[in-house]
């Protein structure tokens, strides 16, 4: 009598075949960069609680592959990373796109040590790290303002309040399709190419003063 097959759960992709399931073209030093974040986070998290403990490499990985298509979505210019924490996804955008000015911003200041031990550590030098919280931002000047689970966007839009213009676009960092409406901005939800590689829902909500 034939024993019926269980169900297995699916084993996770690590980084190298996420990459290559993606339409992302990465080099190979690009690649070792993104490898040996991965590593650091995971031997800084021993002592600095930077990302949840439960979290392995391969999910690493997944988060990852999702910050780097966000890459698409960016205008061309500098971009402002807030509640970065581990720095997904400004790290992940720094080693996609090395020529772009990127600010990573947090309130932590374990996280920042990190950052600022990474960028070096990666060669990543147009990475600046500041350790503040959003409020004790001014004006931002970066082209581009990203986020990942940092705050609600309407929480967000708020903190935002007279430091933003028309220049500056907001790419936030989503796990299904939202349909907002916020008076005096234009918000429009693009599926992320990571929803198909990941089987899980990703998007993004591009946001800019109307």
């Amino acid at each position: 009598i034939s024993k019926k097959n269980k169900a297995r759960p699916q084993k996770k992709l690590d980084l190298k075949e996420l990459l290559a399931a993606s339409s992302l073209k990465l080099t190979e030093t690009q690649i070792s960069q993104a490898d040996k974040y991965l590593d650091q986070i995971l031997k800084w998290n021993k002592t600095r609680n930077l990302v949840s403990r439960n979290l392995g490499k391969d999910d690493l990985a997944e988060h990852f592959l999702d910050c780097a298509f966000m890459q698409k979505n960016l205008s061309p210019g500098s971009a402002i990373d807030l509640g970065t924490g581990s720095g997904f996804p400004g790290i992940c955008l720094g080693i996609i796109d090395p020529n772009r000015m990127i600010t990573l911003v947090d309130s932590n200041r374990k996280k920042t040590s990190f950052l600022i031990h990474i960028k070096n550590e990666l060669g990543l030098n147009l990475i600046s790290v500041k350790n503040a919280r959003v409020e004790e931002i001014n004006q931002i000047t970066e082209t581009n303002i990203v986020c990942r689970a940092f705050k609600e966007p309407a929480n967000l839009l708020k903190s935002l309040e007279n430091k933003i213009s028309k220049k500056n676009k907001i790419i936030l960092m989503v796990s299904a399709k939202e349909t907002l409406s916020i008076p005096g901005y234009d918000i429009q939800y693009k599926e992320s190419e990571a929803s198909k590689i990941l089987e899980k829902k990703r998007g993004f909500l591009e946001i800019q003063m109307s």
